[in-house]
């Protein structure tokens, strides 16, 4: 049984995702933050599903479907066509066991006849399915199961990615490290070309840029995020020169007004940063 997409049936299930949410008005500059409310993924891991460089689960194409009141099968296609009929129907179900009640993909079969001893059974109860051991005695209308995948929360959903920015690599470097430890996935950039250049491939949850490099500012990499796939992403300006007066406090103000930015002084207080953060992008 395919549980996950290959590359080109990724491509082939992103591209009708995408047609599924064109039909029902959802503009194209929305679709991605659409799919990741439904999936509750982060940007740069919704950008990626809907380009199809990242494999699509049954239990996310279902999801889908079912958000839009469309038939899953419209997004299956080749996929759902391999299945062998033979093995059940999967559905989103709660595996339990005693008192411990688990998310997961189980593969319903048909219904049970008496003196069945399957190892697992499955019964819809309030339009959820319940997977438990069969205990001995055959409960009623309970149905046989073929398979049962465990999801964990997080399986699929990447770390947001955050773009560090900043020509002082050991400042960088220390941001990025403490990132990577605190939930997130960081990347460092030493120079604004660079990270011009990552923008016209790569999406970013969350910028984190210096002020200053060299004689010139960040200002116009901020409006390029502005511009960007995710414009939306929160944007925070770290700066240590306003008190020397290298940097423009009206500037900056400037920027802050016009890009909704976060502004901290170097050294900046890494706890606050990555709590401001998190509150805006991990889930939990």
């Amino acid at each position: 049984m395919v549980t996950e997409t290959s590359s080109s049936e990724s491509l082939a299930v992103a591209e009708r995702v995408r047609e599924l949410m064109s039909r029902h008005g959802i503009g194209k500059r929305q679709q991605t933050a659409e799919l990741c409310r439904i999936l509750d993924l982060s940007f740069s891991q919704g950008h990626r599903k809907l380009r199809g460089n990242s494999p699509w689960t049954l239990a996310q194409i279902r999801r889908v479907a079912d958000a839009f009141d469309e038939p899953a099968l419209k997004l299956f296609d080749t996929i759902n066509t391999r299945a062998d009929e033979t093995e059940g129907t999967p559905h989103d179900a709660v595996l339990k066991l005693g008192s411990v009640e688990i998310p997961c993909m189980a593969w319903v079969g048909a219904a049970l006849e008496a003196g069945s001893r399957p190892d697992f059974i499955a019964q819809k109860m309030n339009n959820r399915w319940i997977v438990s051991k069969h205990e001995g005695v055959l409960l009623y209308e309970a149905c046989d199961v073929h398979k049962i995948e465990i999801l964990p929360r997080r399986a699929d959903v990447e770390k947001p990615v955050i773009a560090v920015v900043d020509d002082d690599h050991a400042s960088a470097d220390n941001l990025h490290d403490y990132l990577d430890a605190t939930g997130f996935t960081a990347m460092a950039f030493y120079n604004l070309d660079t990270f011009f250049d990552a923008l016209q491939s790569q999406v970013f949850d969350a910028v984190v840029i210096d002020w200053l490099f060299g004689s010139n500012t960040s200002a116009g990499a901020i409006r390029a995020v502005r511009e960007s796939d995710n414009p939306d992403a929160p944007i925070f300006v770290l700066t240590g020169e306003l008190t020397t007066g290298k940097a423009s406090e009206s500037e900056i103000s400037q920027v802050i007004r016009d890009h909704n930015v976060t502004c901290f002084e170097k050294p900046a207080r890494l706890g606050i940063l990555v709590a401001d953060l998190s509150k805006r992008l991990l889930r939990t």
